[in-house]
Formats: C-alpha cells, sequence, structure tokens
C-alpha cells in the first residue's frame, strides 16, 4: 500500500508541473518588436450607384488592411512591400501587434466613383503613424471607405 501512495505522489507532482507550464506558457510575451501596437477601426459608407447620396453606414466586417514601414526616416520613402495585413472582425476593428519602433502607413482600399480620368475604380486610404517606444498603444482615426 505503501508503493501505491508514492507512484500517485509521483504522478500528481507530474500533473500539477505539468499545469503550471502549460499555465506558463498560454500568455503570449513580447514579439521582436516589443508589445508596441497599432489598432483602429474601418466604417463603410455605403454610396448609391452614382455616388450622390450615402445610403448608410456601418462596421467594415472582414475588410483587409496592411501595414507597411518606412525605409528610410529621414525621406520618409516607404518600404514597396507590405509588412503584415490583418482583416477587421465584425465590428470593424484591426490590431497589428509586436511592433518596432519607427514610422508606419495603414492603409486599405476605398471604392470610387469611375470618370474618364481615372482607371481604377478602387483608391488607398491610408493612416500614417510613428511608434516611439517599445510599449506605445497607438488608437488610430477610422479609416472611411466607400462601397
Amino acid at each position: 500500500m505503501n508503493r501505491w501512495k508514492v507512484r500517485g505522489g509521483w504522478v500528481k507532482e507530474l500533473a500539477c508541473l505539468g499545469m503550471v507550464l502549460a499555465i506558463g506558457c498560454s500568455e503570449p510575451g513580447p514579439g521582436e518588436g516589443g508589445y508596441a501596437s497599432i489598432q483602429g477601426v474601418v466604417m463603410v459608407e455605403d454610396w448609391n450607384s452614382t455616388f450622390t447620396t450615402i445610403l448608410s453606414r456601418y462596421p467594415a466586417m472582414d475588410e483587409r488592411i496592411y501595414l507597411v514601414a518606412f525605409a528610410d526616416i529621414d525621406t520618409l520613402r516607404l518600404n514597396p512591400v507590405a509588412i503584415n495585413d490583418v482583416r477587421t472582425v465584425y465590428n470593424g476593428a484591426y490590431r497589428f501587434p509586436y511592433l518596432h519602433t519607427g514610422r508606419y502607413r495603414v492603409y486599405t482600399y476605398s471604392d470610387r466613383f469611375p470618370t474618364s480620368g481615372n482607371t481604377s475604380n478602387q483608391e488607398p486610404v491610408w493612416r500614417d503613424v510613428e511608434i516611439r517606444s517599445r510599449r506605445e498603444q497607438v488608437q488610430l482615426d477610422t479609416l472611411w471607405i466607400k462601397k
């Protein structure tokens, strides 16, 4: 009987150790960039087909949002490659976590009224932002897009 108590105690200790390790590993730590993040909301203006009247306004669900970094802070030249992209959730919110300090551009695309002068029916809508510390949480102004 004594032998089973020893084994039972060992199994319980091992189980407790496993639980402690699992709980400790479930909280994400900082990425390479630290705890800085950029977050915001995208809203939709639903226009009629001639872009003369707004029919409704609502959160942009499942809209793709891009993040690019400025390659050269002195000249504010953009790095041509998006470093990250996310999709908005049901309420139009998005978040880019674990960023380095530096300057960024957050952008998405909006529909636009076609004219004879433009060849695309979309245009970018963006906000430029600078992260100055590794723990900064930046809340951007709302990005409004037309649909």
